[in-house]
């Protein structure tokens, strides 16, 4: 108990360690301790004390899983006549930047202000050359807060000092060197280390000799991790801080681009003779890097230090927060490659506020930093180019109330950055798509980079167009690259498959491919961007360039729709000028809504119209409607009655004349004759058919000559093919219907693990069969898979399952192979989305149609 006392007297007399100010250069002298630093044994102790703490408020499971708001009181020393000092807004910018860093995925320490305003000491003396702590300090420490001393000059000429958990209130204070000048390092390093220290971490290189100064040989630690170890003894008894060999001979630095880094040719070795790789970037080093962080190790030692100082009886850490009045009307807006904060200051009691972001709407907000009072504006120049953010701001002297509202934005995107640009000849002169000029003769554009806004084309998802391009000059070898921001998040991402072209080698004069824009990308507008680089090929949609130009084009994309139709009758045999009743269905089986519909039967001679629904018009020789919408995954049916004036058979056939959007597999009005799926035959005969009546045909594409026979199958591939069957095609509502889909292999090679989907509207599921299982479902479709572990050549596989439909009329039930693992000569699985059937005539594909009776 007697050396328990001495070791808390020990603590709160001596500070930790002073800090040199920022090195301009590495040969800048080191910093030194101000005083002895704790004994072993005093370390030991000190330790202990914390990790029984630790292990008490781990058993109230507090420990990383809230976040602990400690209080610190500022005390900012001035001249004798209130005039210099830390101003307050800096100190809201640097406390904010510290505590960034004693968070730990979303939980940890942080600091707020005691107080409404800060403690001032005025005294010319101290400002002008600090050295008495004890005048400094009499009567300023309060007893609920840390207490955090901002000093002008350290007559040592430190940056400043610390001191360790103790139970005395001298513990809680830290001095702090006024760098306003330079507020990074402030908040980055000099505060986050100083109450590093408040919380029980020692520096990375371990202990201080006594006299004051860092000799060689001092660092004892070994580099070695495991067996042999003297990790939790020696340096800062951390083992995943790797041995630090600060100011150890042959311990050298490398500053590549003004940052240092630890030289791996340094000689320093430890006591087994092994090189050390300390960490250059430890919070807790000497070495002043360009980034910063605490390891795990270390977060542990911090919560330590904190469940120890929170069992001290002769100071509290419950400063009570200030209710402040939340701040409102935040509005975010961009400028240049900054986002911009503005909001509302409501209150007259805040101390200041702390800006805190995050890239998700509802956590892991970090501080970024912070305004002083009676402010309402802060910009954020630290952003990633077109990455979405979400801002709110906080009273620096509250914890969880009066936080703004939660406001989201885009950062303005990144752009090339030439050196030269094109004015030497190294750019773009024109570039077309699809035969469509975006720009033409458009000439060097300002800094390399041209923005053409305006939609200049419109392109359909799941095609792919050629692209063309002529250069400034025909004698300068370029390397050219497309992207397309297919997400349209404001960035061109080559890891998520945005770069769409890439010259294959340098071009002179011109330079031409071909582009394809994924079936998944939805309708709207995009940007195309085409980078020019002179002897490159452009890898980096936002690179430093040295010669070159970038054009930004506008283009409009839409998503194809798959129509199909199916014509049906009443009756296939009739008497001469009865009327016999046809029932014609469109659908739409996406991915998109389908407008501007339009479908014609052009009647056989000797047939004509007696009735019909209302929206079907007939001229006599046709009837039809126009001008249809039809929602992605429905259809519409339409009933018309017709009738003969003649004996004969009656061939009668309808077509899809028009659609505002493109689809995959049928193109509107091209005939009847094609077999295509937007269009449908069905043919009657009358008692005596002796002629044959056929509706005009008279704008059929040409067709493809038939091929003599079927090829040769593939010794290397397999060659998959569906077919599907039912029990009965016209059931009763209610009746079940039994599908059979058929999968052959007529290829040379066996097929592996061959998914099957078929996508189910208007049927109830029995129990799935084992193989089958549903994979998705809607309101609208169940999308059920069966799967064929193995199909030999020459061999086929069935699967079954049982459906009862659920409306009368016409219904049609199509599957497909959806993957393999064997290539197929004539077909491609899958589809054009997850929920739709690619019904584009491949043999990979079946479907039948129903009439519920």
């Amino acid at each position: 108990m007697r050396y328990f006392v001495l070791l808390l007297i020990s603590v709160a007399l001596f500070p930790v360690e002073m800090l040199a100010q920022r090195p301009d250069h590495p040969t800048h002298p080191l910093p030194l301790c101000a005083t002895t630093d704790l004994t072993e044994a005093e370390r030991n102790e000190l330790n202990l004390q914390a990790a029984q703490a630790l292990a008490a408020k781990r058993a109230s499971n507090a420990v990383f899983t809230t976040i602990t708001y400690v209080p610190i009181r500022p005390h900012i020393l001035r001249k004798s006549d209130g005039t210099g000092g830390m101003s307050l807004a800096s100190i809201n910018q640097v406390i904010a930047i510290t505590n960034s860093y004693y968070l730990k995925n979303g939980f940890g320490i942080q600091f707020y202000f005691c107080g409404t305003s800060p403690d001032y000491i005025n005294n010319d003396t101290e400002y002008n050359s600090f050295s008495n702590e004890t005048a400094l300090t009499q009567g300023h420490d309060v007893t609920n807060a840390m207490n955090q001393y901002y000093v002008n000059s350290f007559a040592s000429g430190a940056g400043g000092y610390a001191y360790y958990p103790g139970n005395s209130l001298v513990t809680t204070r830290s001095f702090i060197l006024n760098e306003s000048w330079n507020e990074d390092d402030m908040g980055n390093r000099l505060i986050p280390h100083e109450l590093g220290h408040n919380f029980n971490l020692v520096h990375t290189f371990g202990q201080v000799p006594g006299n004051g100064t860092l000799g060689s040989g001092t660092t004892l630690e070994l580099v070695t991790r495991g067996t042999g170890a003297n990790c939790t003894t020696e340096g800062d008894y951390i083992c995943d801080t790797p041995a630090d060999p600060y100011n150890k001979a042959g311990a050298n630095l490398l500053y590549v681009n003004g940052c240092p880094q630890y030289d791996p040719a340094s000689t320093a070795r430890d006591a087994n003779g092994i090189a050390y790789t300390p960490s250059i970037s430890n919070i807790m080093s000497y070495y002043f890097p360009c980034s910063h962080d605490f390891t795990p190790g270390q977060y542990d030692r911090i919560q330590a230090g904190l469940a120890l100082r929170q069992t001290h009886t002769a100071y509290t850490l419950d400063c009570p927060p200030t209710a402040v009045p939340t701040p409102t009307n935040l509005v975010l807006s961009t400028t240049g490659s900054a986002v911009l904060l503005t909001w509302q200051d409501n209150a007259s009691n805040e101390m200041g506020y702390f800006i805190e972001r995050s890239q998700s709407p509802t956590s892991d907000f970090l501080p970024i930093g912070g305004v002083g009072p009676n402010t309402s504006t802060f910009t954020d120049s630290k952003t990633t180019p077109s990455t979405v953010y979400y801002y709110r701001i906080r009273p620096s002297n509250a914890t969880t109330s009066g936080v703004s509202q939660i406001v989201s934005i885009r950062s303005p995107s990144c752009r090339p950055v030439y050196a030269y640009s094109c004015t030497y000849g190294d750019g773009l002169a024109s570039f077309s798509i699809n035969n469509n000029f975006l720009s033409q003769n458009s000439g060097c554009s300002t800094n390399g980079y041209g923005l053409f806004n305006v939609t200049s084309t419109t392109l359909v998802a799941g095609q792919t167009y050629p692209v063309s391009g002529t250069l400034l000059t025909a004698n300068l070898t370029q390397g050219v690259a497309i992207w397309a921001d297919l997400n349209r998040n404001g960035a061109f991402e080559t890891s998520k498959g945005e770069l769409l072209y890439q010259t294959p080698s340098l071009v002179l004069a011109s330079f031409s491919g071909k582009l394809a824009l994924p079936a998944s990308l939805t309708a709207g507008t995009l940007t195309l961007r085409v980078t020019v680089v002179y002897n490159v090929l452009p890898g980096d949609p936002c690179g430093n360039y040295t010669y070159g130009e970038t054009e930004d084009y506008v283009i409009s994309t839409t998503r194809s729709t798959d129509l199909s139709l199916s014509l049906q009758t009443s009756n296939r045999t009739l008497s001469v000028n009865q009327p016999v009743s046809y029932s014609l269905t469109l659908q739409n089986a996406g991915p998109s809504d389908a407008t501007g519909i339009s479908w014609q039967n052009a009647l056989p001679a000797n047939m004509s119209f007696v009735s019909g629904d209302a929206s079907i018009v007939s001229s006599g020789t046709a009837v039809g409607v126009s001008n249809l919408s039809l929602v992605s995954g429905t259809s519409a049916s339409f009933v018309y009655r017709l009738k003969t004036g003649q004996e004969g058979t009656f061939i009668n056939a309808a077509q899809i004349t028009a659609s505002n959007e493109p689809d995959p597999d049928s193109k509107p009005g091209s005939g009847t004759g094609d077999g295509q799926d937007d269009a449908a035959t069905v043919d009657i005969r009358t008692r005596v058919a002796s002629t044959v009546y056929t509706s005009p045909n008279p704008n059929q594409t040409p067709l493809p000559p038939v091929l003599s026979g079927q090829p040769t199958p593939d010794p290397a591939k397999a060659d998959l093919s569906l077919a599907m069957r039912v029990n009965q095609r016209t059931p009763a509502l209610g009746q079940n219907v039994t599908f059979t889909i058929t999968v052959s292999n007529a290829g040379g090679l066996t097929a592996t693990n061959i998914v099957v989907r078929d996508t189910v509207r208007g049927l109830t599921l029995a129990p799935l069969p084992a193989g089958m299982a549903v994979v998705s479902t809607t309101g609208s479709y169940t999308i059920i898979q069966g799967t064929i572990a193995s199909l030999a050549k020459e061999a086929s596989a069935q699967l079954t399952f049982t459906g009862t439909p659920t409306l009368a009329g016409h219904l049609t039930n199509a599957a497909q192979i959806w993957s393999v693992d064997t290539p197929d000569p004539d077909s491609k699985p899958g589809a054009s989305t997850p929920t739709a059937n690619n019904l584009n005539g491949e043999d990979d594909v079946a479907w039948v149609d129903l009439k519920v009776r």
